[in-house]
């Protein structure tokens, strides 16, 4: 790649089954949404709050560890990992409006049936961080302070590509949008906003492991009655490390096909996101095992009950599924260099890393509350997932409308036109 051209703005002109897909997953979303809103006038204890809850935090975390991932390969100066960086950032960006939404009403009608804090035996004293507005405060501060901190490096890596032309051509709110960009950019200087995005890169990960510990503490930890693991917030983060780089993998490869960058992403691309996906799969093993290490010795009915729930009875063939799914087959797989070099192959890898982490989740959540719950069990459960899953990848597929999918600048570096932006 010696010459990098200038990546065009939106989809391009016969590229069939985009406007479809946006009306299937808008068609998704607004049945997720309508559903809801039903439950919620007609019975709201019918609402799988739990189950919805399990999905959200797993969403949330893949989408987050997006722009987390550029960074992290920002701060490793990694050549292979560039087309990916901005649709990790893109990633995390689709998701906000749902990430705050999704909070506030899990909040707000969801709150009894996931909380056993709120209802405690007479007498029993509760640490003050389960205190409900404490909880509101703390979920909505971390969370604007991770997004807003987002969207400022996302914008510092897009100033950079932002021409006068792309503020003269495509729609008109778009024309807007990027004559208002050309106006930042102006009072800018190029090369000092290349420069902060590698000195910001590790405040943006700072932040983000702030925004996730929390969630892990709140939607994991906090679940079971005076349980406690030093451990438990990097093993939920390498899980969101994991199963978000794999879905960067799965988005490179909708962007490949829908937007004809397939010359962005070779073999050496795939070659080396395999490597990053079995380091992250070995060290979520490892920070499994140091956790169960130590509740095993430790053999305390508080710290062994909450994991003995998911690895025995009912939810064990999902725990042990789950195990299979992040680290078995994986590992096993990506042994052969043969499949890390193929599309196919590396993307079901992908793919089944992400139903793993996805059970994880389900079984960090569900377990505390439900005895005796399957996954799916009623078209409910079925309806909101897919409806919250769909308006993700409808927000991600939007933006392909809105910004250049690849970061050119960084190519031409990388390709060694221009100096170095570190």
């Amino acid at each position: 790649m010696s010459a990098i051209p200038e990546i065009a703005i939106g989809v391009p002109e016969g590229r069939r089954g985009y406007a479809t897909t946006l009306l299937v997953l808008a068609a998704l979303l607004l049945a997720g949404a309508g559903s809801l809103a039903y439950m919620l006038a007609t019975a709201p204890e019918s609402v799988p709050w739990s189950f919805f809850a399990a999905s959200f935090v797993f969403l949330l975390g893949i989408s987050q560890f997006g722009i987390a991932f550029s960074a992290l390969m920002r701060i490793c100066r990694t050549n292979w990992a560039r087309p990916f960086y901005r649709l990790g950032e893109i990633a995390t960006l689709a998701f906000l409006p749902f990430a705050i939404i999704m909070f506030l009403l899990i909040f707000t009608f969801g709150k009894e049936q996931l909380f056993f804090w709120l209802a405690p035996e007479p007498g029993e004293h509760l640490s003050p961080w389960l205190d409900l507005n404490f909880l509101l405060i703390r979920t909505l501060l971390a969370q604007s302070a991770f997004y807003g901190l987002a969207i400022v490096y996302f914008l510092m890596g897009l100033l950079p590509d932002v021409t006068r032309e792309s503020a003269e051509t495509g729609p008109g709110w778009r024309r807007s949008l990027y004559r208002w960009l050309w106006s930042l950019r102006q009072r800018r200087d190029d090369q000092t906003m290349k420069s902060n995005m590698y000195l910001f890169a590790p405040v943006v990960l700072v932040v983000a492991v702030i925004a996730n510990t929390f969630i892990a503490w709140d939607f994991g930890m906090m679940l079971f009655p005076h349980y406690h693991s030093t451990v438990f917030p990097m093993y939920f983060i390498l899980g969101n490390m994991l199963a978000g780089s794999a879905a960067i993998l799965i988005l490179g490869a909708v962007t490949s096909r829908t937007l004809g960058f397939g010359d962005f992403f070779k073999t050496g691309q795939l070659k080396s996101m395999g490597i990053v996906l079995t380091g992250f799969s070995l060290l979520w093993l490892y920070m499994f095992w140091a956790q169960f290490f130590v509740t095993w010795f430790g053999n305390l009915p508080q710290e062994t009950g909450p994991l003995w729930s998911r690895m025995f009875g009912h939810y064990a063939p999902y725990f042990w599924t789950m195990i299979i799914c992040v680290f078995g087959l994986p590992i096993a797989a990506m042994i052969f260099a043969s499949v890390k070099r193929n599309w196919w192959s590396l993307l079901l890898v992908a793919a089944v890393i992400n139903v793993g982490v996805w059970i994880n989740r389900y079984l960090l959540v569900v377990p505390a509350r439900l005895e005796n719950h399957t996954p799916f069990s009623s078209p409910s459960e079925l309806i909101l997932v897919a409806g919250l899953v769909a308006g993700f990848l409808m927000m991600f597929l939007l933006f392909f409308k809105v910004f250049p999918m690849i970061s050119t600048w960084e190519m031409r570096d990388a390709a060694g036109e221009e100096g170095p932006a570190y």
